[in-house]
């Protein structure tokens, strides 16, 4: 599903209104109805509700709604912040149809006026937010910072009208203060600031309306942002046929895990396994083999020694042989920060021409030297969390945090990588611009070893043949869906990576069969 800002989601409104000649009335009426619709079930049994507007066409969308529910018998108050009179358009037809009905309409136009605000607000079960659309771009102050205040500390349930009031719709910004809402019915097609933070904690459980655009005003708008829904994975997911073998599904080369962090590798190979790749070939320090062939005996196991500062000529010359082999390989979980991880890495960027997977000391060791870059001979794939990505990039990490669709974006192109930024709302960004956000998972998932498992379950869609931009966006999307299902059983406290690895299979059962 296609995401949009705000100056894209005004193109598509422009078009079909002026265009096509689709009245902008009737798309106001549309918007009003698919809030309701959305939002009936919840309201029904509700002794009070009451719709806040500003004066624009957010405020107008508020305005139907309140008289569509007036309509249902629905006991409502409006409260209209904002002078009155400046309400124009569509908007105003509904203020003036509202008005004729005789729906208890409240206008709040100074500071005085804001105390019966409060008093009114906090009267309500079910309050509506409809002060501000996704053209707000200024920081909320004065008596529309009062009135949002107000609505965050009522008890009533409450509803965003397309975004929450406050919320920059570009790259969820809190404009100095924005609702918490309970519920977004947002209209069209997403909005970037519903799904980036810290504005997605204001979302809640967020819906998208239908409100009449046709397909032809979406389709014109290049947008280069998308969201990975649950309908649309099981298209991505790569095929069983009856006519395989194991080497049908990929030869899967790990190359992970010390003696300090032997569990990495067990972990990106046991999930590269639930994923479906067919073969998956683990290269460990001799030292520590035992525990992997222990841990999963499906695992095929070559090692190297690690006692010096460099790869002997013999491993060396293993790694190559491994490298004609494999279809595809992941690097990095716990594999040590040291020259050995450096000239490994090296080995497989210079020399192997299909698709790889850097992780975790892979980063590490290419944050050294982000020019090796510049040699590589295959696609890469990187997938730093936010400290990893501000040593690659010598950003900090607040910088980072508060922009990673950019930062992924420009790292993407400037080194012609697949980059998936991890964070709360990860960014897998490609170096043509293409973007998707992943608005799964949950913060149980910030354990130990989770990031080992998003590695193995990407590589093994690798093995399996699918592009890399599509492996990786199909990659988050499971593990983030396998860690929601890992929620349900153990909680978010208690969940573990292993537990993550135990879910990936019914993921993806679930995801084919819908």
């Amino acid at each position: 599903m296609k995401v949009v800002s705000s100056s894209e989601m005004r193109e598509i409104d422009r078009y079909t209104i002026q265009e096509l000649g689709i009245p902008g009335i009737v798309l106001m009426e549309n918007a009003a109805m698919s809030v309701v619709s959305e939002t009936i079930s919840t309201i029904r049994e509700s002794r009070k509700v009451v719709i806040c507007c500003g004066i624009g066409n957010n405020g107008g969308d508020g305005l139907a709604i309140g008289r569509i529910l007036s309509c249902n018998h629905i006991n409502v108050s409006i409260a209209v912040i904002g002078d009155s009179n400046k309400i124009k358009g569509d908007a105003k037809i509904n203020y003036d149809v509202a008005k004729k009905l005789n729906i208890d309409i409240h206008e709040y136009n100074s500071q005085e006026e804001m105390n019966d605000f409060v008093t009114l607000v906090n009267g309500c079960d079910v309050i509506y937010d409809a002060i501000f659309g996704t053209g707000l771009s200024r920081e909320v102050t004065d008596r529309y910072y009062e009135a949002i205040d107000a609505i965050n500390h009522t008890n009533a349930y409450k509803i965003a009208v397309d975004i929450p009031s406050g919320i920059n719709a570009d790259d969820g910004h809190v404009l100095g203060i924005a609702v918490d809402a309970d519920k977004t019915v947002t209209f069209c097609l997403p909005k970037l600031g519903l799904l980036l933070y810290p504005g997605a904690s204001n979302v809640g459980e967020l819906v998208v309306g239908d409100i009449g655009i046709p397909y032809v005003s979406v389709e014109r708008i290049k947008s280069n942002t998308s969201i990975m829904d649950d309908n649309l994975a099981k298209h991505f997911m790569p095929n069983r046929v009856k006519m395989s073998h194991k080497g049908t599904y990929g030869k899967v080369l790990i190359i992970a895990g010390t003696k300090k962090m032997t569990g990495a590798a067990v972990l990106t190979s046991s999930a590269a396994y639930r994923t479906g790749a067919g073969l998956v070939k683990t290269f460990i320090e001799e030292s520590v083999s035992s525990i992997i062939t222990s841990s999963l005996p499906e695992a095929i196991i070559e090692t190297y020694n690690r006692d010096d500062d460099n790869l002997s000529f013999e491993d060396k010359s293993k790694l190559l042989e491994m490298l004609l082999w494999a279809d595809t390989i992941a690097i990095g979980p716990g594999l040590g920060n040291d020259s050995i991880t450096k000239e490994i890495l090296e080995v497989v960027i210079n020399n192997f021409n299909k698709n790889i997977v850097i992780d975790a000391d892979g980063i590490n060791a290419l944050s050294k030297d982000i020019h090796v870059l510049k040699n590589k001979k295959g696609n890469i794939i990187v997938t730093p969390h936010l400290g990893e990505m501000s040593r690659l990039t010598n950003m900090d990490i607040e910088r980072i945090s508060n922009n990673t669709v950019e930062v992924a974006q420009v790292f993407s192109k400037q080194h012609k990588v697949i980059c998936v930024l991890k964070s709360a709302r990860t960014v897998i960004s490609s170096p043509n611009g293409m973007t998707n956000i992943n608005i799964y998972g949950n913060p149980g998932m910030a354990t130990a070893g989770s990031g080992d498992v998003l590695t193995g379950i990407i590589v093994s869609l690798l093995g399996q043949g699918l592009d890399v931009f599509d492996a990786a966006i199909l990659g988050t999307y499971i593990h983030s869906k396998a860690g929601d299902r890992a929620k349900e059983s153990v909680g978010e406290h208690g969940l573990l990576a292993n537990d993550i690895i135990d879910s990936i299979p019914y993921v993806i059962k679930s995801s084919l069969s819908e």
